[in-house]
Formats: C-alpha cells, sequence, structure tokens
C-alpha cells in the first residue's frame, strides 16, 4: 500500500463526506476505499483543523508539515487556491512518488512555470481537473468524433474563470483536443475572491463556443450545449447528466432535420476521486499515463490567466 499524507484538511480533504457515506466526494473517503493506499494522515496550518479530520477518518494529525512529508510516499494538495503554488514548491522538496494536486496548479503563469521547472522530470503531478476521471466522459471523447463537424456550442459556469471555469475550460480541451479565446466581453461578475467570472467567446475546431457566466453567489451551475452536424450533445447538473440527440428528418416537413432525444444517461460523479486514484495506482504500479499532467494543468493556467488579464 502507498502511503498517502493529504496537505490542507478543508471541504474537498475531509469535509464533504464521512466514513460511512454511500458516495465518495473527498480525497480521504478515497484513499479509505482503495486497496492500494493508506491514509497516514492530515496536515493543515490550522492544527485543530487536522486533528478534527483525523479523528474523522482514523489517521494521524501532524503538527508539522515535514513530519507529513517526510512520511508520505504520495501527497495529495488540497490547500486554498492562493497557496498551491508555495506548497507545491514545499512539497518538492521532499520528492515523493506522485504528488496529486487540486486544481488549479497556481494562480499566476510564473508560478505555473517555477512548479513546471521543479517538478518536470522529477516528480509526477497529477491535476485534479475531476471530469477526467469518470468513464463516461472518456465515452463521450469517442463518440463525439462519429457526429460530424462541430457547429457551435455554449455552456454555463460560475465562481471564477480559473477557480470553476478552468474546469469548462480543461473538459473542452479533453473532449475537443484544443481551446483558444477569441474575446472577453465586457463587464465581470465578482463571485469569487479575486477571480471574477466573466463571459468569452471560444474557438473549438474551428467554430464558436459561448461561455456565459452566472453568479455563483445566487446559484452553482455547470452546464453545456455541443451542437454538431449529426447530434447534439447536453452536459447538464454539473455533469452528472449526459444527453445525446441524433438528427432525424422532420415528419412533418421534408428536406428538415430536427434534434431528437436517443440517450439520457446518469453519471456518478462521485466516483471521480475513486477515479484519479485508480489512475494514481496504475502509474505507480505500472506506468500507465496520468490522465491529467502537470503540462495539461498549466495549459489552461495559462489560458484562463490571459482570460483574467484580457491580455489576449
Amino acid at each position: 500500500m502507498y502511503k498517502v499524507a493529504i496537505i490542507g484538511a478543508g471541504k474537498i480533504a475531509s469535509g464533504f463526506d464521512a466514513p460511512d457515506s454511500p458516495d465518495i466526494l473527498t480525497h480521504a473517503h478515497a484513499c479509505r476505499q482503495s486497496p492500494a493506499f493508506c491514509l497516514a494522515g492530515f496536515y493543515d496550518s490550522d492544527l485543530g483543523r487536522a486533528k478534527e479530520a483525523a479523528k474523522k477518518w482514523g489517521c494521524r494529525a501532524y503538527p508539522a508539515l515535514e513530519a507529513a512529508l517526510s512520511e508520505a510516499e504520495v501527497v495529495i494538495c488540497c490547500v486554498p487556491d492562493a497557496y498551491h503554488g508555495q506548497m507545491l514548491m514545499e512539497i518538492s522538496n521532499y520528492q515523493p512518488r506522485l504528488v496529486i494536486a487540486e486544481k488549479p496548479l497556481a494562480v499566476s503563469v510564473t508560478e505555473g512555470e517555477a512548479i513546471r521547472r521543479i517538478y518536470h522530470g522529477r516528480i509526477p503531478l497529477l491535476i485534479n481537473y475531476s471530469r477526467r476521471f469518470l468513464p463516461e466522459f472518456h465515452s463521450l471523447r469517442e463518440e463525439i468524433r462519429q457526429y460530424g463537424k462541430f457547429l457551435k456550442g455554449v455552456g454555463y459556469y460560475g465562481k471564477g474563470v480559473l477557480h470553476n471555469g478552468s474546469h469548462m475550460i480543461d473538459l473542452l480541451g479533453f473532449l475537443f483536443g484544443g481551446v483558444q479565446c477569441l474575446e472577453v466581453f465586457p463587464g465581470e461578475i465578482p463571485d469569487f475572491a479575486g477571480d471574477a467570472s466573466k463571459d468569452l467567446a471560444l474557438q473549438v475546431q474551428g467554430a464558436l463556443f459561448y461561455m456565459l457566466a452566472v453568479d455563483s453567489r445566487a446559484v452553482t451551475v455547470f452546464e453545456l450545449e455541443l451542437f454538431f452536424e449529426k447530434a447534439r450533445v447536453r452536459i447538464l447538473d454539473g455533469g452528472t447528466v449526459i444527453e445525446a440527440y441524433e438528427t432525424k428528418e422532420s415528419a412533418a416537413y421534408q428536406g428538415y432535420y430536427n434534434y431528437a432525444l436517443t440517450e439520457r444517461r446518469s453519471v456518478n460523479y462521485s466516483q471521480a476521486l475513486a477515479g484519479l486514484l485508480d489512475n494514481a495506482q496504475k502509474f505507480l504500479d505500472s506506468g500507465e499515463e496520468l490522465m491529467c499532467s502537470l503540462e495539461d494543468g498549466l495549459h489552461v493556467l495559462r489560458l484562463c490567466t490571459q482570460i483574467k488579464e484580457e491580455s489576449l
């Protein structure tokens, strides 16, 4: 078993679920459920919070970062966005066999590039853009190759271009292979500290994708609608539902085609962290490719930083 230390004891690390919860919503629960990993303990700058998480999950609370990193083969970095870069630098001094980091990689390209220089060729780094670790999205990526030309799309998100918008940009890159930003529209929504949400026009496979911000202080939304020559795809309810439509000739009007719903599949989003650890195990055991690498995370960071600064 690979010994794991979790750095940061917040919601995604420990708080969203409990050992007896039916769904896996935290890194601690994913470690507990995996036969390949052993959760050694938590480190948090708030020792009381680390102790609370350790008691909940039956492991150790480390009073010092050095103690946590000295023991761990795998380190999971779950600190707030602003501290990702600094913490990943600290972790690199101990050269664990694998580092798993919550997105985003960092909050600036300068930080991201510095992490790349330190980690590249030395320490493998896996970034948690969660939809990459769900089999339904791997299947969708294969299916859309049969749908003909991509015509247009629209997506809705909130809680910051980098913090949550990066999920959508990464998903588009994963599905289509490349994303560019064409325009950042005037106005912004200040719904995440230091990281406003903005309306964007992206280019995906030569077609437009409009990425529109919805104030997360009112409602949480993550949805996409993708139009192709032969099909239409809707990703709904935060990615927990995927609808597929096929083009069919109108029964009433010859020569006119409409999209008809052919499949509505549920996505067990609670399996994303289990999928993340499964990929980590296969990498450690046999060298299987990491599904979301440092380079993937850096690519998204560069684009999101451009958008935030409107320097396109």
